[in-house]
């Protein structure tokens, strides 16, 4: 029992009973606790009742859409990174998935191996995000023990993506970054990642960290990358 309940928890949300049912065993047979829910309002009570560590979430659900669901994940519990799966693979959709605060993107059908290793990647990067010293720029503050970020003393609502970038740029400060560069940390190099994915998040960051008080500012470095600096 208790090997069991040390083991990570998965939230998949899927209407689908036999795939739910696949991927539920497949993760649970590599060292995943798995929470189904086959609708909007089921995934909300296990949230509100259980700690989960990650969420795969299917954009097509039977009453409110998956991607309403990540953004309701994203903005009260944003320390959980969220998979977003889907039929749906043109760039446009991935574009939405991304904007609604998913941290991947998953078209169906897809390998339940690839599944896991993205899992595995959130899940690590998730953990390890609280084992380095907390960052600080200017006005801005990364608490990586409790996945927060702050201006000032106000807190401010990031994803884990969002976290993870900003705390890349703090780390560079003054220094361009890339967005391959980006792409290779935060996503493992993976190639559905493309540049307008990374230029999503830099203007989510943009909007939620570089206000007045934060005292500085991600500047763009046209054809090369990102770079944050002190306002003038």
């Amino acid at each position: 029992m208790t090997e069991k309940a040390s083991r990570p928890k998965i939230l998949f949300v899927e209407d689908d009973v036999e795939l739910s049912a696949s991927v539920t065993q497949f993760l649970t047979e590599n060292d995943f606790e798995v929470a189904s829910a086959y609708k909007y309002d089921d995934a909300l009570t296990i949230l509100d009742a259980t700690r989960v560590s990650a969420a795969i979430v299917d954009v097509m659900l039977p009453s409110n859409s998956g991607l309403e669901l990540c953004t309701y994940i994203t903005s009260k519990f944003p320390s959980i990174p969220v998979i977003i799966v889907t039929a749906l693979s043109s760039e446009r959709d991935r574009l939405s998935g991304f904007e609604a605060g998913s941290d991947d993107y998953l078209v169906k059908p897809f390998l339940l191996s690839e599944l896991l290793a993205r899992v595995r990647v959130l899940v690590r990067r998730s953990q390890q995000s609280g084992e380095r010293a907390n960052l600080k720029f200017a006005n801005v503050r990364i608490d990586t023990d409790q996945n927060l970020a702050f201006v000032g003393e106000d807190e401010v609502r990031l994803t884990l993506r969002e976290l993870q970038i900003a705390s890349a740029l703090i780390r560079r400060a003054g220094i361009v970054i890339s967005r391959s560069t980006l792409i290779a940390e935060i996503w493992d190099n993976d190639d559905s990642i493309s540049s307008n994915n990374v230029d999503q998040y830099i203007r989510r960051l943009r909007t939620k960290l570089c206000t007045p008080q934060s005292g500085c500012e991600i500047e763009t470095i046209h054809g090369i990358g990102y770079r944050l600096k002190v306002t003038n």
